[in-house]
């Protein structure tokens, strides 16, 4: 998030409640902007079943059924699509071949007249290679890792600490016998540092995720996941191509159950809004005028059959303030935002927050997952009848990490998946939560 484990932070912390905070964090950052930003915005009779069966055979009959069924296939014009005959939220784009070369990444596109010529990335540990073409405007850099080999300095997308000892990152031996933790490595094509991530409602093979997040340059990125027969995610698959806007975007990005994309922007301590298959921010909601401490980083709305369903949480970076808004629906297909209540504060410069799905091994009670940025870990929480952190059940879940940032559970497999910011920016998977409890 811009932000550095060795900068001192001075913070000034004030109540959801009080009208908002400061918070002073010795980074270099874009401006900022207050205020709400508007942007674009014949039924068939059947015959008795049992009667045609008793009916004797007529061949006229018969010919006169097959033209009436033939002419059946003809539909009328204004005849409705069948319902799964839309594409799915977020689902890529065709790319437009008309539009290469105008000098502008549109959708669909990773470069325009200013495609990278070389991929040499400096690391030991990755092969490089050059994917795509300036002519079709997809060219990108692909970083394949190099394996899973103790001693070599390298930890390789896939590998973890209990296969190659060069992997920090381990499971905390409380979890240690029910999960286990993977890196996918790096997104290809996608600018770091990574922001937040998600997978996109009814497409569960595209996952979206923040590039140059906390900039005015940030955007959202569009990836592929591969999936072992088991549905779990063992790969990412590019190059990514640009799919919405996204300045400033940080640890918290999710979807509304109405498609409509949420994004906690940093350092501006703000809220953006996009509709479903818009590509613009379409609101920006500034927070610190209605009492939630800047600047906001996390979010999340706690799952169906949790306590505290429905409930809407936001999480400040650096000082932690833990707040719970209300949402309630415009007149444009967005949301205004109000009622803002501070429940308590978190260590550990909490970012990115995820619901334990129900019914996980070694989750007795209903729990919440942090990405600690500061901590340099993922941490557990057992949650209160709001869907509230309970302070004093903190548990290490990951350690020896750097840069902890977003934080999601897949709808499939119910892996929770965060990314980092720096250390690396990876994006990693744990295994062993139960599946398809998530809402």
């Amino acid at each position: 998030m811009g932000k550095r484990s060795a900068v001192a932070l001075c913070l000034v912390c004030v109540a959801c409640s009080d009208g908002g905070g400061a918070i002073i964090d010795a980074r270099i950052v874009d401006g900022s902007a207050d205020g709400v930003v508007a942007a674009d915005a014949a039924l068939i009779d059947a015959a008795d079943p049992d009667a045609a069966l008793d009916a004797p055979l007529d061949a006229a009959a018969l010919d006169a059924a097959l033209i009436d069924a033939a002419d059946l296939d003809a539909a009328p014009l204004d005849a409705a699509p069948p319902l799964d005959a839309a594409p799915p939220l977020d689902a890529a784009p065709p790319l437009d071949a008309g539009l290469c070369g105008n000098g502008t990444v549109d959708p669909g596109e990773t470069c325009d007249g200013d495609c990278p010529t070389t991929c040499a990335d400096a690391l030991i540990c990755t092969t490089d290679a050059l994917v795509g073409t300036p002519a079709t405007c997809d060219v990108a850099c692909v970083h394949a890792g190099t394996g899973c080999a103790a001693g070599d300095g390298c930890c390789s997308p896939g590998c973890d600490n209990a296969t190659d000892s060069d992997c920090p990152f381990v499971i905390a031996p409380f979890y240690d016998p029910a999960y286990d933790i993977r890196d996918l490595g790096s997104a290809p094509g996608v600018p770091t540092n990574y922001g937040g991530l998600t997978i996109v409602p009814g497409d569960p093979s595209t996952l979206l995720i923040g590039g140059a997040a906390n900039g005015s340059a940030g955007a959202i990125y569009r990836l592929g996941v591969q999936r072992d027969v088991d549905g779990h995610i063992v790969g990412l698959t590019g190059p990514a191509t640009l799919a919405r806007a996204g300045a400033y975007n940080d640890g918290g990005v999710l979807f509304t159950d109405t498609g409509v994309l949420m994004l906690a922007r940093y350092p501006t301590n703000e809220l953006g809004m996009q509709r479903a298959g818009s590509t613009v921010d379409d609101k920006i909601v500034a927070l610190t005028p209605i009492g939630i401490p800047s600047s906001v980083g996390g979010l999340a709305v706690v799952p169906a059959g949790h306590p505290g369903a429905g409930r809407w949480k936001s999480l400040s970076y650096p000082s932690g303030q833990w707040c719970e808004f209300t949402l309630t629906p415009d007149a444009t297909g967005t949301y205004d935002v109000s009622a803002p209540v501070q429940r308590l504060s978190l260590v550990g410069g909490p970012e990115g927050i995820a619901y334990v799905p129900l019914g996980s091994p070694l989750f007795a009670n209903p729990s919440v997952i942090i990405s600690e940025y500061q901590g340099g870990r993922v941490v557990t929480y057992e949650v209160d009848a709001l869907g509230d952190p309970i302070v004093a059940t903190r548990r290490d879940l990951i350690t020896s990490l750097a840069g902890a940032e977003g934080a999601t559970i897949d709808p499939v497999s119910g892996d929770f998946l965060f990314s980092t910011f720096g250390g690396g920016n990876r994006v990693l998977v744990v295994r062993g939560f139960q599946a398809n409890k998530r809402r």
